[in-house]
């Protein structure tokens, strides 16, 4: 009697230890098909993931992408395409050890137009990071693609911007940076010199700012720009001509508007993108 009630309070701990067993057994499979399915999510090939993305609709509207090759984790696209914007050799590689930190890393760039350009990305569920954001390509593909209006410009683009976050909100946080755009020419059926302006970019109360200037070109250039979370934006600008200017851009910048006590012509925008 002793006896077999020895075995049976030995059987409840034989049989505690069986679950445990296969719970760790469990866990095992699990992290196993988890490294699987994160194996098959690198080595996807890029031709097959975009056809995939694009056969539902899940590209934004516009863009459209050639010469796929690759692999998610690293690949390239001959061309990407957007409205009149056109970028050659586009690449891309993704950090997988900030995949560990719950995010995505991403190191892009393009080629072409030359000298082209590159940044760092960081995508995560509170918003998005930019950050070395180089980029050199004409200005007429850029105006293309934003202006829906008839204009002829000449020159060059340049952004040199170290960091840019936006949230989830739309906020914007960290942002430092210029954009130029250099031997500035603009105009129609002729572009009218203009020469180097520069706009220095930051950010306040969540809103993206812009403090642009003229560098001693032909168009005199003071201007403010803002752009809250919710899409609407704000432009204070005052335009003017100097010597070196010709009667052309005279005639072009009296259709703004007449000059103030200054001598300058006040351009206000608000809106709404």
């Amino acid at each position: 009697m002793r006896l077999a009630g020895l075995r049976r309070r030995k059987a409840p701990a034989a049989t505690g230890e069986v679950p445990r067993r296969g719970r760790w057994i469990v866990s095992l499979i699990l992290l196993g098909l988890a490294a699987y399915l994160l194996a098959l999510g690198i080595t996807l090939p890029a031709p097959l993931a975009h056809d995939w993305v694009r056969d539902r609709g899940w590209l934004p509207e516009g863009l459209h992408l050639h010469g796929v090759t690759g692999s998610l984790w690293s690949g390239r696209a001959q061309e990407a395409r957007w409205e009149d914007l056109t970028l050659q050799g586009v690449t891309w590689r993704v950090h997988p050890w900030d995949l560990l930190r719950g995010a995505l890393g991403v190191e892009a760039g393009f080629s072409g137009p030359a000298p082209g350009g590159s940044a760092h990305l960081r995508l995560q569920p509170g918003g998005i990071g930019i950050r070395d954001l180089r980029l050199d390509l004409p200005a007429a593909p850029v105006a293309g693609a934003l202006v829906d209006w008839p204009v002829v410009v000449e020159g060059r683009i340049v952004a040199d911007i170290p960091g840019l976050a936006l949230d989830r909100d739309g906020r914007f946080h960290d942002v430092t940076g210029t954009v130029a755009w250099l031997n500035a020419a603009s105009g129609y059926p002729e572009p009218l010199p203009l020469g180097d302006l520069h706009a220095r970019l930051g950010d306040e109360d969540g809103a993206l700012t812009a403090d642009a200037r003229d560098r001693g070109g032909p168009l005199f250039l003071q201007a403010s720009a803002r752009l809250e979370p919710d899409g609407r934006y704000r432009l204070r600008a005052r335009l003017g001509t100097r010597p070196q200017a010709g009667a052309a851009l005279d005639d072009a910048l009296s259709l703004i508007g007449r000059p103030d006590r200054g001598g300058r012509i006040p351009l206000n925008l608000d809106g709404r993108l």
